[in-house]
């Protein structure tokens, strides 16, 4: 696992729909890539609009999971307002969360970016939080390697 500034904090702030769209995109089997920082991304846009689609739950799971194992206590999940059906993404991860040994909390709030940028342990792949933030982890590329149809291109 990489780490933007090499610690393990106890208490993690997650990029919501970034994070979640990265990896519902590496389960569908639609190419992700490895970035010359380290992180992983996606072409998916997020243009104000999202949906839930039936690879959701696993992209969480495979999320919380992971958090897990590397001995996380608390995870927040921060989600913009303005985004469709961000209530019933927020509803689905603290519905998941109750498989996992994990406090969770989810935020809809009206702008991630803002709030994320002051903060330490941001699990995000927006260039532009990672390089803001206090410090961030790089746990979707360790994630990715879970998911047999992986597309994965290197730049």
């Amino acid at each position: 696992m990489q780490t933007g500034k090499e610690y393990l904090p106890e208490i993690v702030h997650i990029d919501g729909f970034n994070t979640i769209i990265t990896l519902e995109v590496a389960l569908s089997g639609s190419p992700v890539f490895y970035c010359r920082d380290g992180v992983l991304r996606d072409l998916a846009g997020l243009r104000g609009t999202y949906r839930v689609i039936d690879k959701t739950q696993e992209a969480i799971r495979l999320l919380l999971g992971h958090l897990e194992l590397l001995n996380i206590s608390e995870a927040v999940f921060y989600l913009d307002a303005p985004v469709s059906n961000s209530g019933r993404l927020s509803g689905l991860v603290r519905e998941c969360s109750h498989e996992y040994n994990i406090s969770v909390q989810t935020q809809i709030i009206p702008d991630v970016d803002q709030v994320l940028e002051q903060m330490e342990g941001v699990i995000s792949g927006d260039a532009i939080i990672l390089n803001r933030c206090q410090s961030w982890l790089n746990v979707v590329p360790a994630i990715a390697k879970q998911i047999e149809s992986v597309w994965e291109i290197q730049l």
